[in-house]
């Protein structure tokens, strides 16, 4: 079998708010292989290449939205002691330093009224809290 022309193409589908339509963004890249061999490389290459354009793209108000209200539970004096993100289906909570019983005790309150709980795991111990439910 003699392949001579390789086709990537990969998208993303958004909606950013109930009120607004789906959209899509949709990248592909043809590329001409000349030596079979090569053709796991070259698609491992333009799927990376396609990826990163899809990573770039600027995040639904949604997922903005999302990513901003979690801070925001926290009053400031809190706010500012803790790290967030979020990975896989829940926002990880981090301390920066160390809290103290009384900051901690709040933290701890504010997270459970979110139906979320504290992780206790050594250095990688956490505050967590779903994402569906925040």
């Amino acid at each position: 079998m003699q392949l001579q022309r390789l086709v990537v193409g990969k998208g993303k589908t958004s909606r950013p708010s109930e009120a607004e339509e789906w959209t899509k963004e949709y990248y592909e890249i043809e590329a001409l292989i000349e030596d079979p061999t090569e053709l796991e490389v070259a698609k491992a290459n333009l799927t990376g290449l396609i990826d990163g354009w899809l990573s770039k793209l600027k995040p639904t108000t949604t997922e903005t939205q999302k990513s901003q209200s979690i801070d925001e539970l926290f009053p400031e004096n809190l706010r500012h002691l803790l790290v967030f993100e979020e990975k896989e289906g829940f926002y990880i909570i981090k301390p920066r330093q160390f809290l103290g019983s009384e900051n901690f005790a709040k933290i701890a309150d504010i997270v459970k009224t979110k139906g979320g709980g504290y992780i206790s795991s050594c250095k990688n111990s956490h505050f967590r809290i779903p994402v569906k439910t925040s």
